[in-house]
C-alpha cells in the first residue's frame, strides 16, 4: 500500500484497481496530481504487483478481495479518524468496490466508479468494434471468431478482446503501451522485479478468479445507494463503452448521482486525464458534512 497526500485532513481516495491483479500503483504522475486534493491510497491487492512479489498468495475468490478491502478501510479510519473516505473502483475493481459498498456502506462517504463493468459492457464493446472494422477484413475476421453473444464469453475471450480492442484505438491513450508500460518504465519506484511481479501476479490472479468472473451475475451490482454515486467514463472507451455505463447509471437510485464523460479518453480515463479529478473534489465539497466531518447530508440535490 502507498499513501500520497499534501495534508492529513484531505479526503481519502481509496483506489480499487482492476485486472484481476492489475495494480495501479505505478501511475506516479497521475497520483501526484490527485494528491494535491486527496490522500490517495493505492493498494496492491492480494495476488497483485508488489504484494504478490512479497508473498505469492492469490485470492480464493472475489469475496476474499472484498473482505481484504473492508479490513483495509477500517485500518484507514483508525489512522485517519474523522476523514471522509471516497471509494474508487476501476474496471474489474468497480465490481469489487460495488460489493464493498454493499457490505460496508457505513464506512464510506462517496462511491466513485471509472470503467464501470456492467452486464452489457462486453456486448456493446463487441458491436461497436465490429461496426468500426467493417472495411478491415483481417480484424473483422478475428472478431467473428468470438461468439456474437458476448454474455457467453469466457474470461479468456474477454481478456483477448480487451487487449485487441485497446490496441485498435489510435485516437485515445492506449491502455497497454501509453499507460501501463510507459508508467512502469518511468516510475523510479518500480524495479524490474516489480514489473515481473506485476505480470506474474496478473497471470496468477486470472487463474484463481477466471471461473468466478466467467459466471459473475451482474444483477449483484447495487441499484440503490444512500451516498453520492459518481461515474467517470471515457468518451471513447473500447472496453466499457459509454452506452453500457449510461444504461447502468440510469438504473441506480442515489441521493446525488453524477456521470462525467471524459473527452479524449478511453479505458483508465482518470489516469489518461488526471485533471478531471478536480470535478470530484468540487462534488465532495459541495456536500456539507455533518458535525463529525464524515457523512454528507442526504438531502442535497
Amino acid at each position: 500500500m502507498t499513501i500520497s497526500s499534501t495534508s492529513r485532513a484531505n479526503p481519502i481516495l481509496l483506489v480499487i484497481h482492476g485486472g484481476p491483479g492489475s495494480t495501479y500503483s505505478m501511475f506516479e504522475d497521475a497520483t501526484q496530481q490527485f494528491a494535491r486534493q486527496f490522500t490517495v491510497v493505492h493498494w496492491d491487492q492480494r495476488g497483485a504487483g508488489k504484494t504478490y512479489r512479497k508473498q505469492k498468495v492469490v485470492p480464493r475468490n472475489l469475496q476474499t478481495l472484498v473482505e481484504d478491502g473492508l479490513t483495509l478501510t477500517q485500518k484507514l479510519k483508525r489512522v485517519f479518524p474523522d476523514v471522509p473516505i471516497i471509494l474508487w473502483g476501476s474496471s474489474i475493481g468497480s465490481i469489487l468496490a460495488n460489493l464493498m459498498v454493499q457490505q460496508g456502506e457505513n464506512l464510506y462517504d462517496l462511491y466513485v466508479a471509472t470503467e464501470q463493468m456492467t452486464q452489457d459492457s462486453h456486448q456493446f464493446a463487441y458491436d461497436q468494434l465490429l461496426a468500426e472494422t467493417k472495411h478491415q477484413s483481417l480484424r473483422r475476421h478475428w472478431l467473428q471468431k468470438l461468439p456474437a453473444d458476448a454474455h457467453h464469453w469466457t474470461a479468456k475471450q474477454i481478456n483477448q478482446f480487451n487487449i485487441f480492442s485497446a490496441i485498435q484505438r489510435s485516437d485515445v491513450p492506449n491502455m497497454v503501451t501509453t499507460l501501463f508500460i510507459k508508467n512502469m518504465l518511468q516510475n523510479r519506484d518500480y524495479s524490474w522485479q516489480d514489473c515481473l511481479a506485476f505480470i506474474q501476479g496478473m497471470r496468477a490472479s486470472y487463474r484463481a478468479l477466471h471461473k468466478e468472473l466467467d459466471a459473475f451475475d451482474y444483477r449483484r451490482l447495487l441499484t440503490k445507494i444512500g451516498m453520492p454515486f459518481v461515474i467517470f467514463q471515457g468518451a471513447h472507451d473500447p472496453i466499457t463503452p459509454a452506452q453500457a455505463t449510461q444504461r447502468y447509471f440510469d438504473q441506480v437510485q442515489a441521493p446525488v448521482k453524477k456521470l462525467f464523460i471524459v473527452p479524449g479518453a478511453g479505458h483508465l480515463c482518470l489516469f489518461a486525464r488526471p485533471k478531471e479529478v478536480s470535478e470530484l473534489r468540487r462534488l465532495v465539497f459541495a456536500n456539507k458534512y455533518d458535525d463529525r466531518g464524515c457523512r454528507p447530508r442526504r438531502n442535497l440535490a
